[in-house]
């Protein structure tokens, strides 16, 4: 654990002078006569109770401050520029609102624990920091990061969203609710872990992301103090409110009222069950074929520790590469028979009298225009035949999408329906028996 004293503290001190220096009080013992960011002497330090001996202002009297308690300067001068600096946070405690509140060595939910607050533990807060958002089901949370330090000296990164701010000289100590509605500690990792789909790091690990899987509002997004838990994959989608948490069977936890319930694997994963009134049609029967009427359908969800957003960032800007390196073979294609095809960089298409591909597979109706994405990838096999492959989706009608692997052979272009069939997470693995194939040829 990251210690304030080993931060705060530069170097080791005699314990026979008479005055180590001075020192700003973070955060003084119950009883003390000393106050948050009073300026103090200290006399000396104990390395073997891990104290410091500070004189009380205005008298003779000497108190023991643990390490972590106290930032030591060597000038006095400096003690209480320090102690100005923190300004309207000198007096405030943050006191945690359920268990297993954390602290982070970063002010990210993605970053890693220092600490685990009980209900009602104070922090002491120490300043604020600009950190990462904190979002639950695509929702930004309201609240702040703040440095804080632990009643036994940790120092950590806190987010002030399930904290009770506490002004000690102005306000009594708050009474904090003593129900508690999931307290274990299995219970606390559902709450302050990043939950994912279990895709999401094997999609990571061969970089065949499918952008309509990978998402940041796919995922398990709890809310502990409106007690809601909403549950988001592209299959699946349920918000459940609950009143409590209680233990279930073989280590699983359950909602209720709900039903729905959860359980750590031994790798680490969670698993979720919903009740089977919430389970699509679709999928009920797709489990009950394979698996039997007494198969119990569950989803998978992984700690992923890749920042979402990032990765569908990097994720759109090769696709944009790619289309970059197909327009570098020629914008404009012709033929006879499948009409004129145009593509432009700013992922635009537009293609004219393509009527020997209507009905199939291009719907009647579906207009001229619309935009194209290289978002499909190539089984191994395939990529021997095939340069790639790419969806357009048609302005017109029901805006469908259609999706084509393609090759340039020369100045022609090849393109080679793909039925919906043949694609799985964004992966193509055939072009289908009956493939419509078409050849245009580059205008010049």
């Amino acid at each position: 654990m990251a210690i304030l004293a080993a931060l705060l503290i530069a170097g080791a001190f005699s314990s026979c002078s008479s005055r180590e220096g001075w020192a700003v009080v973070l955060w003084p013992p119950e009883g003390s006569a000393l106050g948050f960011c009073a300026v103090v002497p200290v006399h000396f330090k104990s390395n073997i109770t891990r104290t410091y001996a500070v004189g009380v202002p205005g008298s003779s009297a000497k108190e023991e401050l643990d390490l972590w308690r106290i930032e030591l300067y060597k000038s006095k001068n400096k003690a209480k520029a320090a102690a100005l600096g923190y300004g309207d946070l000198a007096p405030v405690l943050g006191l945690a609102k359920r268990d297993g509140l954390l602290l982070r060595t970063k002010p990210a939910n993605t970053a890693d624990q220092v600490f685990r607050l009980k209900l009602g533990q104070p922090v002491k807060l120490l300043r604020k920091e600009a950190g990462a958002a904190v979002e639950t089901g695509g929702e930004k949370l309201a609240g702040d990061w703040y440095l804080a330090v632990a009643d036994d000296g940790t120092l950590g990164y806190v987010f002030s969203n399930q904290l009770l701010l506490w002004n000690t000289e102005t306000e009594p100590k708050p009474e904090l609710a003593t129900r508690k509605t999931g307290t274990s500690a299995s219970v606390a990792a559902l709450f302050d872990t990043v939950w994912r789909p279990d895709y999401f790091d094997s999609m990571i690990a061969t970089g065949l992301l499918d952008l309509a899987m990978y998402q940041p509002r796919f995922g398990i997004f709890a809310d502990p103090l409106r007690k809601v838990i909403r549950v988001e994959r592209p299959d699946f989608s349920q918000v459940y409110r609950y009143e409590t948490i209680e233990d279930g069977d073989g280590g699983s936890f359950e909602l209720v009222p709900t039903g729905a319930s959860f359980r750590f694997t031994a790798a680490g994963s969670l698993s979720f069950t919903p009740p089977e009134a919430d389970i699509p049609p679709e999928a009920l029967a797709r489990l009950r074929q394979e698996q039997g009427d007494e198969a119990i359908l569950s989803y998978e969800f992984i700690n992923h520790k890749s920042d979402v957003q990032a990765v569908v960032a990097a994720e759109e800007r090769k696709r944009l590469s790619r289309l970059s390196a197909f327009v570098d073979n020629g914008e404009r294609f012709e033929s006879e028979q499948f009409g004129v095809f145009i593509v432009t960089r700013s992922a635009r298409f537009t293609w004219a009298a393509y009527g020997a591909l209507t009905p199939v597979p291009i719907p009647e109706g579906a207009g001229e225009t619309g935009l194209i994405s290289m978002d499909l990838f190539l089984s191994p096999e395939l990529a021997m035949i095939w340069n790639g492959a790419f969806t357009l989706r048609f302005d017109e009608g029901r805006r469908p999408a259609v999706s084509f692997a393609y090759r340039f052979d020369g100045a022609r272009l090849v393109l080679a329906y793909l039925p919906p069939d043949s694609m799985k997470a964004a992966v193509v693995s055939t072009t289908g028996e009956l493939a419509v194939t078409a050849t245009l040829n580059r205008y010049r």
